[in-house]
């Protein structure tokens, strides 16, 4: 059963229907202030994954190389595009 009414890929359901089929989370994806390395960012995205901050940055220094730096460029827009955050625990 399909939940698209078949008319140019728009979903049938209503926007509060479709609002409720999204999960709940109370973290913001933002750059904390503490616990900062370069810019915030992987701890940002650790805190909004719930990952321990060392795998992230594990895994961006990874992808870095074999990705041939395009990695990089990615860091920098979400170092410019994500708010920096408050110092409450998460």
């Amino acid at each position: 059963m399909s939940l698209s009414n078949g008319g140019g890929g728009r979903d049938a359901l209503r926007h509060d229907q479709r609002r409720a089929r999204r999960p709940a989370s109370s973290r913001a994806f933002v750059r904390p202030r503490i616990g900062r390395r370069l810019g915030g960012v992987a701890l940002g995205i650790a805190r909004f994954v719930g990952a321990d901050v060392r795998v992230v940055r594990s895994l961006w220094l990874l992808s870095l190389p074999l990705s041939l730096g395009l990695t990089l460029p990615g860091y920098l827009v979400l170092w410019l595009l994500l708010p920096s955050g408050s110092d409450a625990a998460i």
